[in-house]
């Protein structure tokens, strides 16, 4: 990720630049205690969160679509979408979309719903951009 971000720089200053970077990221992330949890724990949390954002698009997705699999389903279950649905969404696509999260990537790919959700607000409100992979 370093040759992206810090393209404009040259090679050694990248090195300078991101090691800096990580140092400050690292010790900022532990003083907040989020950089004191294992990497099993983090999976664990993540994956825990995805599966609570899929039980409620599930819920959701019943109670809005009691016929046609072709309707739109929102985060509150109501029939626009609200702050939580742009939210989610922006969480979605970016897991989706994110080369440096393919943790992120498979755990989104395991649920079904959320990409069945995901999909049909890309589709619906951005037919004009790429759709990921």
């Amino acid at each position: 990720m370093r040759p992206k971000v810090l393209a404009a720089l040259p090679y050694p200053v990248q090195v300078l630049v991101g090691q800096l970077a990580y140092r400050k990221i690292t010790a900022t992330l532990h003083g907040q205690g989020t950089g004191r949890f294992t990497p099993e724990e983090i999976t664990k949390f993540k994956t825990e969160i995805w599966e609570n954002l899929n039980a409620l698009l599930t819920a959701s997705s019943r109670k809005r679509r009691p016929g046609g699999w072709d309707e739109m389903f929102f985060v509150m279950g109501g029939n626009v979408p609200t702050e939580a649905d742009t939210t989610l969404y922006g969480f979605v696509a970016a897991g989706l979309v994110c080369a440096a999260a393919p943790e992120t990537q498979k755990i989104l790919r395991g649920f079904p719903t959320i990409l069945d959700y995901a999909d049909k607000i890309h589709k619906h409100y951005f037919p004009d951009y790429e759709h990921w992979e």
